[in-house]
């Protein structure tokens, strides 16, 4: 598998291949591997997913990482997960699957997500329901309920604007207020153009400080590759990923 993507990525980036200026689906694999300090654990994650857009997604003059964000394109959705544990973690499997509907006349945004988990013999279904406005181009409001759990207050804040010149900010915030107290994340990325970004975030509540850096870069219209570092107090995870549209 990792041979067809390195083949694929070559061929596209060498080949004189026609960009296009719109997409409507979606396809990617990361891998995730997270060291625990003091405990001899690991987890490994394996992730495929992918999605269709219900139209075409435009990419003209916007960072291709957030076409279909600012396009406010409404899809479907399918994730599939394996997590290999060692010492304190267990194996598991995780599907979900959902949809993501934008409502223009009314401003409104709603992502529905079903999810099964299977780990040690046991399973759990849950569903994960956000629901948000959308007042202006760019800035996108929620707050999310899981079935699992009695709601909490939370809010999740996105937006995404112009600096000119081919560059782009996106910044993201997030308050959720669990039984354990207040968690609060803060991060954003920088868009050095439509093709390539650097961002961070940072994430805090009464057991751990996270720090987040993150890249992302589209060799092409088309293709793209991620790479994400994540310290915790805790440990540390290494991510990496690739996407291909068409």
């Amino acid at each position: 598998m990792k041979f067809k993507l390195m083949f694929a990525a070559t061929l596209l980036a060498t080949s004189g291949f026609a960009i296009a200026d719109s997409y409507q689906a979606e396809v990617g694999a990361s891998a995730t591997r997270w060291d625990v300090n003091r405990m001899n654990s690991r987890v490994n994650s394996y992730e495929a997913d992918g999605k269709y857009y219900f139209s075409l997604v435009k990419t003209d003059n916007v960072p291709l990482a957030e076409a279909a964000y600012l396009g406010k394109s409404s899809n479907a959705f399918l994730t599939l997960v394996r997590n290999s544990g060692r010492g304190f973690f267990s194996d598991s499997n995780i599907y979900s699957g959902g949809v993501e509907v934008y409502i223009p006349e009314n401003f409104l945004y709603v992502r529905v997500e079903g999810m099964y988990q299977r780990s040690d013999g046991s399973s759990d279904t849950s569903a994960l329901t956000t629901i948000g406005l959308t007042p202006l181009d760019g800035l996108r409001l929620t707050t999310s309920w899981n079935s699992d759990e009695s709601y909490h207050a939370n809010i999740d804040a996105k937006y995404v604007t112009s600096l000119g010149e081919g560059q782009f900010i996106n910044v993201e915030a997030s308050v959720v207020d669990t039984d354990q107290g207040t968690k609060t994340t803060i991060g954003g990325d920088y868009y050095f153009d439509t093709s390539f970004s650097v961002g961070a975030e940072v994430s805090d509540d009464k057991y751990s400080t996270d720090y987040l850096i993150r890249t992302r870069k589209f060799f092409t219209e088309s293709f793209s590759g991620e790479l994400d570092y994540v310290d915790t107090d805790f440990g540390n995870l290494v991510a990496l990923g690739v996407s291909y549209r068409f």
